[in-house]
Parts: C-alpha cells; sequence; structure tokens
C-alpha cells in the first residue's frame, strides 16, 4: 500500500472539488489536521471515515486504497483489511508508545512533588506548589494535544482525549487546592465561624484591608472557577440549577473541612464568593449573556494578570510592610496589573494574528 499516492489522490481530488481543507473536513466532521496529515502523507484516513471521505471526492473507497482512479469500481476486499491493519497497527503502535513514556515520567515527578514537605505558611512554598502544578497541569494538556492532533482524525474522539485532560487536571488541581487551603496550614486550637452574611465581606473593604480583599475576596471568586470549568467539560453540564447545586455542595465541604481541621474560618461569604465566581463561568461557557461570552478571552487574561500580580506581591511582602499606606499599596497593584494586561493582551493577539494568517495560508491550498 503506498500511502504517497493515497495522499496525493486525497488531495488532487479534493482541489478539483474546490473544496479547502478546512471544508473538507467540515463535511466530514473531522479536524482541519487531519486532512493535511492525510494529504502530505503523515496519517491516513481511519477505516470509518473511507466512505463519507470517498463520497465527497466522488471516488469509490477501492481507488482511495489503492491511490489511484480505477473506473472498473472493483472493491478489493483483501486491500481493505491489509488497509486496516497497517493503518490502525502504526498508528495504536506509535500513540501507546508516545503516551506512555510521557504518562509514566508524569506519574514518577508528581509522586516524587507529592512526597515533598512544605513549611506551614510559607509563601515561597505556596509559590512553589503552584509552579509544580502547573508545570503538570500544562505537561498534561499538551500530551493529549499533540497526541489528538496527530492521532485522532474524528471529532468525537479528540473530544474523549480532551476528558481525560479535564479530568487529570481536576484531580491535580484539587490537590493543589486542599493543600493550600487545608494541609498547608493547622490553626491549633483554632475553632471558628460566620454565620452572617457579607459580615466578613464589609469589613475588609471597611477598613481598606488589601490583603484580605485581594486573598479573601477576590481570591475567593477566583480559586474555584477552573473547577466549574473543567466540572462542565467533563459531566456536560448544561443546567443552572444542577451547577448551582454542585457549586454550593463543593464550597460547603471546603468550609466544613477547614473548621473540623481546625485549618480554617468556617465563613458563609466564603461560600457565597465561591458560588459567584463559579456561576461566572457557568455563564460564559453557556453564553447564557452574550458580553460575558464576548469578552472572554478579557476575562480569562484578566484573571491570569490578577493571579500573577497576587502571586507577585505575596512574594515580596507589600502586604506586610506598616510603614507603607494602603493608597500606595493599591497604586502598586492597579501599576502592576494594568502592565500585566497590557503585554498578556499584546502577546494574545500577535499570536491569534499569526494563525489567522497560518490559516488564511492554508484555505489557499
Amino acid at each position: 500500500m503506498d500511502y504517497i499516492k493515497i495522499s496525493n489522490l486525497i488531495k488532487t481530488k479534493r482541489k478539483e472539488k474546490g473544496l479547502t481543507q478546512e471544508e473538507l473536513a467540515k463535511r466530514i466532521n473531522v479536524t482541519e489536521k487531519a486532512i493535511s496529515r492525510w494529504e502530505t502523507g503523515r496519517g491516513t484516513p481511519d477505516i470509518s471515515l473511507l466512505i463519507p471521505l470517498s463520497e465527497e471526492l466522488g471516488i469509490s473507497v477501492s481507488e482511495i486504497l489503492k491511490g489511484k482512479e480505477d473506473k472498473k469500481e472493483e472493491e478489493n476486499f483483501k486491500e481493505i483489511v491489509n488497509y486496516i491493519d497497517a493503518s490502525k497497527s502504526k498508528r495504536n503502535k506509535v500513540v501507546i508508545t508516545i503516551s506512555s513514556i510521557i504518562y509514566v515520567v508524569l506519574l514518577i515527578l508528581y509522586l516524587w512533588y507529592l512526597k515533598t514537605d512544605y513549611s506551614d505558611n510559607s509563601h515561597i512554598s505556596y509559590l512553589a506548589e503552584i509552579i509544580y502544578n502547573s508545570f503538570f497541569i500544562t505537561s498534561i494538556f499538551l500530551t493529549n494535544r499533540l497526541i489528538a492532533n496527530y492521532y485522532f482524525d474524528k471529532l468525537e474522539e479528540r473530544e474523549r482525549m480532551n476528558k481525560v485532560s479535564y479530568i487529570m487536571v481536576l484531580i491535580i488541581y484539587l490537590i493543589m487546592l486542599f493543600n493550600l487551603t487545608i494541609f498547608g496550614r493547622v490553626l491549633t486550637g483554632y475553632n471558628a465561624y460566620n454565620l452572617i452574611p457579607f459580615k466578613t465581606i464589609l469589613g475588609y473593604i471597611a477598613y481598606l484591608d488589601v490583603h484580605n480583599i485581594i486573598v479573601n475576596i477576590i481570591g475567593n471568586i477566583l480559586v474555584l472557577m477552573p473547577v466549574q470549568f473543567l466540572l462542565m467539560r467533563i459531566f456536560n453540564i448544561n443546567k443552572y440549577k444542577t451547577s448551582l447545586l454542585m457549586d454550593t455542595l463543593l464550597a460547603l465541604l471546603i468550609e466544613t473541612i477547614q473548621l473540623i481541621s481546625h485549618s480554617g474560618v468556617f465563613d458563609i461569604d466564603d461560600i457565597i464568593l465561591n458560588i459567584l465566581g463559579m456561576s461566572l463561568i457557568y455563564l460564559i461557557i453557556t453564553k447564557k449573556y452574550r458580553f460575558l461570552y464576548n469578552h472572554k478571552d478579557k476575562i480569562i487574561i484578566s484573571f491570569i494578570s490578577l493571579s500573577i500580580t497576587y502571586i507577585s506581591f505575596e512574594m515580596l511582602s507589600w502586604y506586610h510592610f506598616p510603614h507603607i499606606p494602603t493608597i500606595r499599596v493599591f497604586l502598586r497593584l492597579l501599576f502592576v496589573f494594568t502592565s500585566l494586561e497590557v503585554i498578556i493582551y499584546s502577546a494574545y493577539k500577535f499570536v491569534k494574528k499569526m494563525k489567522k494568517i497560518s490559516n488564511t495560508k492554508k484555505s489557499e491550498l
């Protein structure tokens, strides 16, 4: 079986039909990169895609497998069997080898990381934890993205691969969350709670407590947003009542564990802020409010900028210098946050522009 002939035939017939790679991909429900792989000989269509592909290109399955047009329309069963065995064996061997090596390495690294001791209430340890987990999360997404882009053509197959990524990332994020909020701090003999809504929030605002405004107000809004996103992707949640119940139970669980373990205060305001942040993500993903959906990129960039700003200020301990006036702390926060917003958004626009140019060139092929 000549894969070069197959790739050349697919490319030739697509152009004869006046279709771009993107248009052909949409018609047979695969990714544009799948078409590109087939036409460059770096991959072959899955057996289940041969019939829809042949119908779109106006040739028979047998002609695709032979890599040339044959007007006799002779279906060669042996050719089809050989194609199935060769393509499946080649793809599965590569997928299993690459994914196995990467996941074993990541597993060993993560087990080593979990074994590491963290000093209580250390900002450097918190930062290290965030960096470690960010590394593992990024590695998982890149690995699964690589596998999905090069070895899975169908959109449903890619979606299953994405769910694997989301589940693994959710586990890591929850471990990090519980380490930072519960296991990483123990307040001996501390057992307090607040059941009066907005009491804590108004107190921080009234006294202009910069540290607590960022950590306990903005932080509680942001901290469970990634969890909401991952849960919606994994379980395909599209009803707000279901989402609200899930959000409430999760926030309540964290606050209860903090109270029982004496690692924090059971605060109704924390639950309110957690639910607010998770509900915001729900509205963005489900497009309930067009404004939020249209500006989702800017919201995500603001989230990243704010997170970096907070980590930077924690490392510099600017919150804890009594000789620095509150207004100066606010101005520093605003300057760092605004600068990060401009830098990250400019980089995002540049990457988006380059991607658009690349897609335009591909569509002209």
